[in-house]
């Protein structure tokens, strides 16, 4: 079977079991816990390992002679890890299993990542961004469709029940990446690569003009937009405009929509493949926000306000994945082989450190002041942040190189 195709069913086998197992933990802690503490805790078992473990994973990943093995001992790695909810159903069991499949998780999608532009099959850039784009549709297309086919299987089948199906979904997807032919490292150059230093992947990204702003525009997108439209977005629509929970729903699933087309088109039509930061897709999240912050200021209408944030959330889905796939083909074709899986980690982590951050002080602030207030505070912090890198950015492009 095509390599290309081989990978993308293998992948959604595999999502598609985590996301409903996910779905149907989740349901558990706050159906028989009712505590948002506890909840909040199974979000920071899950964040913490990709922040600590990512730079851990590079290293890992670069050292792969067959990353196709790896991948596979991952997955049965993760499978069994899935068999301690079915023996010690427990809260403490549930977060034990959330925080080993995380580990793993962070290990698997390094050495993916890193490898992806070695897979046989891809000759060029271009066939690395439409491979990129059609496993970001998979991802978009599943974080849809499973809350709602959790949502129905939840009510007619317990919940160890959904530890089973993704068992038997890392197995599926480890016997097809048996099968997976990854070339050799040396064979996969598309473009000329930047030497790498002997000094560690973050002061690396730190002191090169071209991949700073990816350091620092990646960890300030996650912080703003975590707080300024994954917080204040739901509390402004059901805390302060209180729009009911079927336009909420339809809210939210243009987020989705919206990630999904846009995973679409880069199939069709790839960005192009050049050593720059997408400011301007970036820049209009920013503005996105500023205009979240007007509608929550002027007066509710039930149908002109509901499609307002319909269109700012499509449009929020549309550009996070094209700064996602444009952030991560950078990254495989400009970064040489045995240095991109630490790469890779580094940004994740110091990208992912931020989440929590944020989610914290965007959750003490709902209580403290307007919501409106939060959007425009983060839209704001990104535009005026985003265009000082960018400076910095043609001021370090103007001195002469060593």
């Amino acid at each position: 079977m095509n390599n290309r195709v081989l990978l993308l069913l293998s992948k959604g086998v595999s999502y598609i079991g985590t996301k409903l197992f996910s779905f149907a933990l989740s349901w558990y802690i706050l159906k028989q816990t009712g505590s948002g503490l506890n909840f909040s805790i199974s979000l920071l078992v899950n964040y913490l390992p990709t922040v600590i473990f990512s730079m851990i994973a590079g290293k890992v990943s670069d050292r792969l002679k067959h990353p196709n093995r790896m991948l596979v001992i991952c997955d049965i790695a993760s499978a069994i890890a899935c068999v301690i909810p079915l023996v010690f159903f427990s809260l403490p069991a549930i977060y034990c299993t959330i925080f080993i499949l995380s580990c793993i998780s962070a290990l698997f999608n390094n050495i993916v990542d890193a490898h992806l532009p070695n897979l046989d099959g891809i000759k060029d850039a271009v066939g690395l961004k439409k491979l990129a784009s059609s496993s970001q549709l998979i991802t978009s297309g599943v974080n849809i469709l499973a809350p709602a086919v959790g949502g129905v299987l939840i009510s007619t089948i317990p919940v160890k029940m959904f530890a089973v199906i993704n068992i038997a979904s890392f197995l599926i997807s480890a016997f097809g990446e048996l099968f997976l032919i990854f070339n050799a490292a040396e064979t996969a150059s598309f473009k000329e690569q930047p030497e790498k230093k002997t000094y560690s992947a973050f002061l690396w990204l730190l002191r090169n003009k071209d991949f700073r702003p990816f350091l620092f525009g990646d960890g300030l997108v996650n912080f703003c937009v975590t707080a300024g439209i994954s917080v204040a977005v739901p509390f402004i629509i059901t805390n302060a405009l209180g729009i009911s929970s079927g336009s909420y729903g339809i809210i939210t699933g243009c987020l989705g929509f919206g990630s999904v087309l846009s995973a679409l088109f880069q199939t069709k039509h790839p960005c192009k493949t050049e050593l720059k930061y997408p400011y301007a897709k970036v820049g209009c999240l920013g503005f996105i926000m500023l205009l979240i912050s007007l509608i929550a200021r002027i007066p509710y209408h039930p149908i002109r306000t509901v499609i307002a944030f319909c269109i700012l959330e499509f449009i929020v889905g549309w550009l996070s994945v094209a700064i996602n796939i444009k952030t991560i083909t950078t990254i495989q074709i400009f970064v040489q082989d045995d240095f991109r899986g630490q790469v890779i980690g580094t940004l994740t982590a110091v990208s992912y450190s931020l989440i929590p951050i944020s989610l914290l002080l965007a959750g003490t602030a709902v209580d403290m002041v307007e919501s409106y207030v939060i959007p425009l505070i983060c839209g704001s912090l990104l535009v005026v942040l985003l265009g000082c890198i960018r400076l910095l950015d043609l001021r370090a492009n103007k001195l002469p190189t060593e």
